[in-house]
């Protein structure tokens, strides 16, 4: 079983607007994929290449360490669960 679930490939048409949701997302997940520091989000030269791209970004839209460390635990915890559904209702079909 693959983990596509937790991070997909987004299409240009589905680019939403600037919300501190979606910096948090493609910060953690360009973490996960990309096999990179959770120390970089930390980065000064990483913060102001967020900036650069959102110039009317503050530091609370900027995601700390902290923040992406909690945001990838709690997409596993619910990727683990969606599973664990997903094999109690293959169970139950079994039957």
């Amino acid at each position: 079983m693959k983990i596509d679930r937790l991070f997909q490939k987004t299409e240009k048409k589905q680019l939403k607007e600037f919300s501190r949701d979606t910096i948090l997302h493609a910060v953690a997940e360009f973490v996960v994929c990309n096999n990179q520091s959770l120390a970089l989000a930390n980065k000064t030269t990483f913060r102001n290449c967020l900036v650069a791209m959102r110039p009317a970004a503050t530091i609370v839209d900027l995601p700390s360490m902290h923040d992406i460390t909690t945001y990838i635990h709690n997409s596993f915890i619910k990727l683990i669960k969606d599973i664990k559904d997903e094999m109690q209702v293959c169970v139950f079909f079994d039957r």
